[in-house]
This record gives C-alpha cells, sequence and structure tokens, in this order.
C-alpha cells in the first residue's frame, strides 16, 4: 500500500461524533467515507473499495456487529475496528482474524496505533 492512501469507511450515526472523528481520522494518507447507519453502509461496501472499516456498535435498525459480520461474509479478512462506549459481550477473535475495538471516547493516538496495527496484520502497510 506504499503510495495508496488508507482508504476508510466510518460509520456513525450521531451527526456531531460523525464530524470529529472524520477530523481526527484525516491525514494527507487517508480517504475517509463517511455514512451514518449500518444499511447506507453495506449499500456502498465492496471488499476492494476500503481497507478498513470503522464502526460505531450501536447504530440504528442495523447494529455495528450485524454489518460487520455481513462484510466479513463478503471479505472474512477485512479489517474492522468496532467503536464502543462499554464492554462487548462477544469475543471479536469469532468474527474473524482483523476485527478489533476500541473504547468510545478515543483519541487520535489510540485509533492511529490500531489502524496501523490492523494494516500491518492484513497485508495492507
Amino acid at each position: 500500500m506504499a503510495n495508496n492512501p488508507l482508504r476508510i469507511l466510518y460509520v456513525e450515526d450521531n451527526p456531531l461524533v460523525r464530524e470529529v472523528t472524520c477530523e481526527l481520522l484525516a491525514q494527507p494518507t487517508r480517504q475517509i467515507l463517511a455514512t451514518a447507519t449500518a444499511e447506507e453502509a453495506l449499500g456502498v461496501f465492496k471488499p476492494e473499495a476500503f481497507d478498513v472499516v470503522v464502526t460505531d456498535v450501536s447504530l440504528p435498525a442495523m447494529s455495528g456487529l450485524e454489518m460487520a459480520r455481513q462484510m466479513l461474509r463478503l471479505s472474512p479478512r477485512m479489517a474492522i475496528i468496532i467503536a464502543t462506549g462499554y464492554k462487548l459481550q462477544i469475543d471479536l477473535k469469532c468474527l474473524g482474524p482483523h476485527v478489533r475495538a476500541i473504547e468510545k471516547p478515543f483519541d487520535a493516538p489510540a485509533i492511529d496505533t490500531l489502524l496501523d496495527e490492523l494494516c500491518r496484520e492484513s497485508g495492507r502497510a
């Protein structure tokens, strides 16, 4: 991925959190597409179009976890970060090898470290 930007699909239903987090994620080496719902994200999701999906766990209608499951059926090695304000009741390893959680609120160093780790693991670095 040397000269190619990291392509991030970000899913968050809260408009203010979505805007602030997009600013937090923004770097010249990243392209970010933000959506407000899991359904909207699934509508634009193509495995070859994104390197990482970052999603809130609590979304209206379909949860971020269910959306992640659907994406992983299409792309089992997709790197996914589940953002949550509480302890998850599932072991994310059951979803796939490149699925991680980050506790909200998170800061730039925390998300940057996690993105770097996932990109190295999944061969996208």
